[in-house]
């Protein structure tokens, strides 16, 4: 698909220069500022939607002086376009004072407006070409209303998403009739509970998020964030973050992470989880910008809070970065293609990702045993065992289709612990931790409500000659009837065949392989889940829909 924009994120707002005190044992602060460094709403939100992997351009102004410069180099050092961002002679740059208290570590900002007072409402039209091709805009109500206002018309009428964070709320206040109409035109609204109360009038928030489904996010520090989807409030929990350093800048953090998610055609409510992973990380470094974290720096924090408590985080944590660099190894295809006793296929490529993650997984843990497809298919599982299939769907591989993966599973103490399946031509990666759940792409993943049968798609897996007539039987039943399922599929590829129940492309699975490495990695993804197997002859049921699950198991 082609991308017609030039940008991801537009962002029209003001920068600063922050100066950052720390409060002393004696509750005192120092004369002179402890950090100095370039900051303020709009450039935070710059540099964080740039680090979150966005392609940003600003829009902004600064004083044409040494500080104009700090601030405009620091923002081009961090990837954010600036061919919007005007240096003008005589203007005053504006100027933050953060004061950090020692215990709680909230902060208290004096500002001193500058340059930002001077943002007129003929900028829309002098950039028009800039926000009409970004795919988002993010503005944050600090300018004149009257530019502000402006904006908002500006994207509503080209049908283009804006993001406002309303730090001055008092400019959207509800009681004044014209605001109605303003906050109908902006596409997200991301408030902390004062702002959202400034504008609403009211201390429920529950009330205001229900008046605008989709649209208000609100932010509540240690309660989490909270937003209505249409049809339930959405109670998201706040991220245990022990080691909290400064909280300047985590809502600029949340924000620019917010459109950079939005933009990737991530969904509103795994982008609003994201986010909040990301303003966790800035709260543990000094100054707003200097913990704004990097895209790949966000996905291994996700991934070890979410193993935080984990007894084998240690073995996870290794084998997961060593998943994702196996997939590297083979860019360039390993095409030497070989036949195996049972007449499978094996190429290249398996050999050299499952000899890799032998070796790599022997560095850590030498006394280690393994149960891989292609050199150990013989092994018993034992003691502390990795069971390996370096490309589960070797036929799709050599096709070059997306029907491939690599498998990892676990097992120790007569269990598995923990299981990986990576999907590198679907960008997904999927694992399961025990007794704490199954992840895709690092967001916990729920059981759904159950599906009507004749919404329900069932997927055969295993070789299509294997007990053929038992599939057979079943195929003919389902694909008959009133009761008859939607849809029947078979692409005979492991790790698709659990993955796609595990994430709701399919709502059943009746696979007729037995080995180790094809089913393990996959089971245990859905066992986490609360979805066991049932017995159907020489064949395995695995199904989210109880109505389905009580049929098929009447045909057996």
């Amino acid at each position: 698909m082609i991308n017609l924009f030039k940008y991801d994120v537009c962002v029209f707002g003001g920068c600063s220069l922050d100066m950052t005190f720390f409060q002393k044992s004696d509750g005192t602060y120092s004369v002179k500022p402890d950090v100095l460094f370039p900051g303020g709403k709009g450039a935070n939100q710059a540099v964080a939607a740039s680090r979150a992997g966005a392609k940003v351009v600003m829009i902004s102004k600064l004083g044409n002086d040494d500080v104009g410069k700090i601030i405009l180099q620091n923002l081009n050092k961090n990837g954010v376009f600036t061919n919007g961002v005007e240096l003008v002679d005589g203007l005053k740059n504006d100027c933050c004072k953060i004061y950090i208290e020692k215990e709680n570590k909230d902060n208290e900002i004096i500002r001193e407006n500058g340059a930002i007072d001077s943002f007129t409402v003929d900028m829309i039209e002098k950039y028009r070409d800039i926000i009409l091709n970004s795919k988002m805009v993010v503005a944050q109500m600090k300018i004149p209303k009257e530019v502000s206002v402006a904006l908002i018309n500006f994207c509503d009428e080209h049908n283009i998403p804006l993001i406002v964070t309303p730090c001055r709320p008092e400019k959207l206040n509800i009681s004044e009739i014209n605001n109605l109409d303003l906050i109908e035109k902006i596409s997200y609204i991301t408030a902390n509970k004062k702002e959202c109360a400034a504008i609403f009038g009211i201390d429920n928030i529950e009330e205001c998020v229900k008046k605008y489904p989709n649209k208000l996010i609100v932010t509540l520090g240690n309660d989490g964030i909270m937003y209505y989807d249409g049809e339930r409030i959405n109670k998201i929990d706040a991220l245990e973050v022990s080691n909290i350093v400064d909280t300047t800048g985590a809502g600029d953090t949340f924000n620019g992470n917010l459109a950079a998610l939005l933009t990737r055609g991530v969904s509103l409510h795994s982008a609003i989880k994201k986010a909040q992973y990301a303003s966790a990380m800035k709260l543990m470094k000094e100054s707003a910008q200097a913990g704004m974290p990097y895209q790949d720096k966000l996905e291994q924090f996700i991934r070890e809070y979410n193993s935080r408590n984990f007894e084998y985080k240690q073995e996870f944590n290794m084998i997961y970065e060593k998943i994702i660099s196996a997939n590297s190894l083979i860019t360039k295809k390993q095409m030497k293609i070989t036949k195996k006793q049972d007449k499978t296929f094996v190429t290249e490529s398996d050999l050299l990702i499952e000899n890799f993650l032998i070796s790599e997984i022997t560095k850590n843990f030498p006394n280690d045993n393994f149960v891989s497809e292609e050199g150990n298919s013989s092994n018993s599982i034992k003691n502390r065992t990795w069971i390996i299939d370096p490309i589960d769907g070797t036929f799709h591989y050599m096709k070059n289709s997306i029907f491939w993966g690599i498998q990892v599973a676990f097992i120790d103490k007569d269990d598995v612990q923990f299981s990986i399946i990576y999907l590198p031509k679907m960008n997904e990666i999927y694992y399961a931790l025990k007794d704490i759940g199954t992840f895709l792409n690092h967001e916990k993943i729920t059981l759904s409500d159950n599906v009507k049968m004749e919404e329900c798609n069932v997927e055969f897996c295993g070789s299509i000659h294997k007990c053929f007539d038992e599939k057979s039987k079943f195929l003919r039943e389902l694909t008959l009837g009133e009761d008859r399922v939607g849809n029947i599929m078979h692409i005979n590829s492991c790790c698709f065949a659990f993955t796609n129940l595990v994430c709701g492309r399919t709502d059943a699975l009746i696979i007729s392989t037995k080995k180790a490495w094809d089913i393990l990695p996959g089971i245990f993804l859905l066992k986490q889940m609360g979805i066991n197997k049932h017995e159907i002859g020489n064949l395995s049921l695995y199904s989210k829909s109880e109505e389905l699950t009580n049929k098929i198991l009447m045909l057996k």
